[in-house]
């Protein structure tokens, strides 16, 4: 993990062995996601990754380098584990609403595997580290373009009911998915949803699921008896 992104300046950091930089990494990456950049303290990272703290400012000259290294690092995170998996295999799912699904598992696998990366990402929406994380936007701005990207082409519009448009049925799904996440980030910056909290995460997953289903009651025909499959109309993006 990690990447080329986190080359250059860090080369020296990546000299270490795996499990030194891993220690080093998540002990960072907890302290910053629960404290922000301002409370957090390098004397708890080293205290907590097991390493003297001339050592960190060896690897990291100072506690702004450390920031900047972990964000770069979460992007890199993202583009390689998160949507390298997911850009690619996306398009041979021409139902929507399974794409979308499939694009929310992979999200929480990544937060099952690497809690400590996720709620790294979390505090993004924190007010306090607003200021620090500016500099990133572009990138994780690409990111989201990425994935709208692959989430829009090839899809099977044969599904949608016949009544409507297409193209009106994405645009109404695509706004109520947007409302939605609005929502959950909003609840994630007023503490009201906890990354850290496993149950509360479950549970807002299957409430999402259940909104899914929704929208496919709402947009979708009808599923034939027997199960049969409907035509297979691809739409390119």
């Amino acid at each position: 993990m990690g990447g080329d992104r986190t080359s250059g300046k860090f080369d020296l950091f990546h000299t270490l062995d795996q499990e030194k930089q891993k220690r080093i990494i998540n002990a960072a990456l907890v302290e910053f996601a629960e404290k922000g950049f301002k409370r957090a303290s390098t004397n708890a990272i080293v205290q907590r990754a097991g390493i003297g703290k001339g050592m960190l400012f060896y690897y990291f000259g100072s506690k702004e380098e450390l920031f900047d290294f972990l964000c770069e690092y979460t992007i890199e995170f993202a583009r390689n584990e998160y949507m390298g998996g997911f850009t690619g295999e996306a398009i041979k799912i021409g139902d929507f609403l399974e794409r979308y699904r499939a694009l929310s598992e992979k999200k929480r696998r990544a937060m099952r595997d690497s809690p400590e990366v996720i709620a790294f990402f979390g505090s993004f929406y924190l007010p306090e580290n607003q200021a620090y994380f500016g500099k990133y936007t572009e990138g994780i701005t690409e990111m989201r373009d990425w994935v709208a990207h692959d989430m829009y082409s090839n899809l099977d519009y044969s599904l949608f009911r016949d009544d409507l448009k297409p193209e009106a049925i994405l645009r109404y799904i695509r706004l109520m998915l947007e409302g939605y996440e609005l929502e959950l980030t909003n609840n994630l910056k007023s503490g009201a949803l906890d990354l850290d909290d496993a149950h509360a995460i479950s549970e807002e997953y299957e409430r999402f699921y259940v909104f899914l289903d929704d929208l496919r009651r709402i947009f979708y025909k009808e599923p034939t008896k027997g199960g049969g499959d409907q035509p297979n109309q691809i739409a390119k993006g």
